[in-house]
């Protein structure tokens, strides 16, 4: 039996915990913003270039792209944030995403 979540089955909704735990990384929320605002399928190299800082050079960059794919990519695929294919490295967001990114305004607007 496979343990791999599908967004579009209720069933197999991420748990509030592990909702929590993908978003509670500043790094993997502005993954899901980028990913929601950009084309269907947005390739890694792309996605790195536009989580980086203005003054990034290639090896920032390289490293950024990195860890999202032995990191934040592979986390938040696995718990249905966003899909994630391997092979053609590339992300496409999925229903939980918006509702994540709800999640996450929601969050900004508690007063501290």
């Amino acid at each position: 039996m496979s343990s791999v979540r599908t967004p579009l089955d209720a069933e197999n909704e991420p748990t509030l915990t592990e909702l929590f735990d993908a978003l509670a990384d500043e790094r993997r929320r502005r993954i899901l913003d980028a990913v929601e605002r950009a084309d269907p399928r947005l390739p890694v190299a792309l996605l790195a270039n536009a989580l980086a800082p203005d003054d990034a050079d290639e090896d920032d960059v390289r490293t950024l792209r990195v860890s999202l794919v032995h990191s934040h990519l592979p986390r938040l695929d696995d718990v249905g944030l966003l899909s994630y294919d391997r092979d053609d490295r590339v992300v496409s967001s999925t229903p939980t995403t918006t509702r994540a990114l709800s999640v996450v305004d929601a969050g900004r607007e508690v007063p501290r």
